[in-house]
């Protein structure tokens, strides 16, 4: 029988998430001086993670609770932040401007709040669907604005507002709109601030030098044409060990958003970058990308926009071709394994191309769905072997809509955002289904999918659990919408726990092999596939998963905090029986009804 791991293996981003958890818990039931002091230490670990929706949550607890009032200063910064990483930008605005009106101006956490205003208004200018429209240059002037008043304070002290600060004059510049900041000299700013971090004494350097040091270096190498500079110092930062995802998340938006690194051309104000020099800065966000997806809550969200071609992510375009980093600079910056690493999650890129929402239609978000080949379910007598099917829930899709939140075929419509996010395909046939308590499938047949997006490749073998002792476990990666939110990978927390396939499985079910992972999934994730951690083969349909209380497998007692998929091997067994025996009937076939 499949072991499960010990309990040492249990990681500390878990063991926070699950502090966090109890701790909303019992600030709403009985809260009292240790559940709060406990509160706040756990804020900024959970930013550190990325973690933004709890961080909201167990803030927002805390705020209810907390006996000073106003809530400590820390708390609201970290609250506010949250807000920020989560759209509500106004909301944060707000808070942080009573934050300024409590403390005094000398105050550290002044200063931060200071900076996360111009933080909030510099979102708010990305996210307006015209940059150049009138509110987008006031959003962008407002953010100027609060990102150089602490810097002009203490230039010494306050580096991080002063390099956001060039790097938004920057983008004002290269826009020509003067207006902004004027007497600001994007170039005599970025050799102050060289100057400035240089002389930091290596002891007095705290987790931000070298972020902040890279990008005032790319600011002079955009200037200037030399890249080798910036490329040492990305190298020393991301390669460190300790280096935290929501350090190389902020540097990542900052190369992608503000400096526009993946748009640049010959042609651009004030680039003096040409030829394989060009190709070398855009590549710097593909660099950050792969390191991203190996760090403890590094999640990659494909924005609908971003994945469209031609713009961030070029998907399958004349663009890839031009950004993919050169293997001598991957292995300079990521090492040996950079260009393994970036090849890798450039196929898990494509492949989420291939993942739709499933909404009801012109409605709400029910769950995910993902295309696979009808030859792989022996329909070929049906229809041509290559047409693609979308397979996904029972619970999301099935015959009379007869689970919660479920809906009918007639109901439903699939969007593949990586595409087109404009464009919904409605649901045809339900040509076979299988129940909850079975394999908790249904395959679909869609009116038309977009030209040129390939079905995804199925495998039947699950990852060997190594043995109890070993700490490494093999991994899965999923791909969906969390939530009902953007299209996003899990590379978090994705250790297997145990199944109950070959060679020592149990199964509880005859036919129905389940298996057990750890990843952040929420409602929205359902009918997600489940690929494996070198092929991006999907190897399981994700159906189910909690934070507690999940029964073990394999007969094992008790229960844990543990995501549930069921294994493609068996379904697709299942699925080519019952296809091969209704065969020219009008009904779906139910495995189990």
């Amino acid at each position: 029988m499949a072991a499960e791991p010990a309990a040492a293996a249990v990681r500390p981003e878990d063991q926070q998430r699950a502090r966090a958890e109890a701790l909303c818990r019992q600030l709403r039931a009985k809260p009292d001086a240790r559940s709060i002091k406990d509160s706040r230490a756990l804020l900024l670990p959970l930013r550190n993670l990325r973690a933004f929706e709890l961080l909201v949550r167990l803030a927002e607890a805390l705020c209810r609770v907390d006996p000073v009032d106003p809530p400590d200063s820390t708390t609201r910064r970290l609250y506010a932040q949250g807000l920020i990483e989560t759209g509500a930008t106004h909301a944060a605005i707000a808070l942080l401007r009573q934050l300024l009106q409590t403390v005094p101006k000398s105050h550290p956490e002044a200063v931060e709040a200071g900076g996360l205003i111009g933080r909030a208004y510099k979102q708010m200018f990305f996210d307006s669907a015209d940059a150049r429209s009138a509110p987008a240059r006031r959003a962008l002037a407002c953010a100027v604005d609060a990102y150089r008043a602490p810097y002009k304070t203490d230039p010494k002290k306050n580096t991080w507002h002063g390099v956001n600060l060039l790097a938004l004059v920057s983008r004002a510049r290269r826009e020509a709109w003067d207006e902004i900041a004027p007497t600001v000299d994007p170039a005599k700013l970025a050799r102050q601030l060289q100057a400035t971090l240089e002389a930091v004494p290596p002891k007095a350097r705290d987790d931000w030098h070298l972020p902040t040091l890279a990008e005032v270096t790319l600011g002079l190498a955009l200037a200037t044409g030399e890249l080798d500079p910036v490329e040492t110092l990305l190298k020393q930062y991301i390669a460190d060990p300790q280096v935290k995802a929501f350090q190389v998340a902020s540097t990542l938006r900052q190369f992608v958003e503000v400096w526009g690194l993946e748009h640049l051309t010959a042609r651009t104000p004030g680039i003096a970058l040409k030829g394989a020099a060009l190709q070398r800065a855009r590549a710097l966000v593909e660099i950050l990308r792969a390191r991203l997806l190996q760090l403890p809550g590094g999640e990659l969200v494909l924005h609908a926009v971003q994945a469209k071609p031609a713009r961030a992510l070029a998907l399958r375009t004349k663009t890839q071709a031009a950004t993919e980093p050169p293997a001598g600079q991957l292995e300079a910056v990521l090492g040996v394994d950079g260009p393994q690493t970036y090849r890798w999650w450039r196929a898990g890129v494509d492949a989420a191309r291939s993942v739709g929402v499933v909404r009801q239609r012109l409605g709400q978000r029910t769950g995910t769905g993902f295309l696979v080949c009808a030859g792989d379910f022996g329909l070929a007598d049906k229809m041509p072997a290559d047409t693609r099917l979308l397979m996904t829930n029972y619970h999301v899709v099935n015959p009379d809509g007869v689970v919660p939140r479920s809906l009918r075929p007639d109901q439903a419509e699939v969007v593949f955002e990586a595409v087109d996010p404009n464009v919904a395909y409605r649901v045809t046939e339900l040509l076979w289904c299988s129940p909850i308590e079975q394999h908790d499938c249904a395959l679909l047949q869609l009116e038309g999918a977009p030209a040129g997006l390939p079905s995804l490749p199925l495998g039947s073998a699950l990852p060997a659990l190594p043995p109890t002792e070993q700490k490494k476990r093999p991994r899965v990666y999923i791909v969906g919408y969390p939530g009902g939110r953007e299209l996003s990978f899990s590379f978090q927390d994705n250790e297997v726990l145990d199944h109950e396939g070959p060679t020592s499985g149990q199964p509880k079910t005859e036919g129905v092999v389940r298996i057990h992972y750890r990843a952040p999934t929420e409602g929205g994730s359902s009918g997600s596939p489940v690929f494996d951690e070198t092929s991006w083969t999907v190897v399981a349909l994700h159906h189910s998963g909690g934070q507690r209380g999940m029964p073990r497998l394999n007969g094992a007692a008790g229960s844990y905090a543990a995501n549930e998929g069921l294994a493609m091997g068996p379904l697709l067994v299942a699925a080519r029986a019952a296809l091969l025996a209704n065969i020219g009937q009008t009904e779906p076939s139910v495995v189990g009804s």
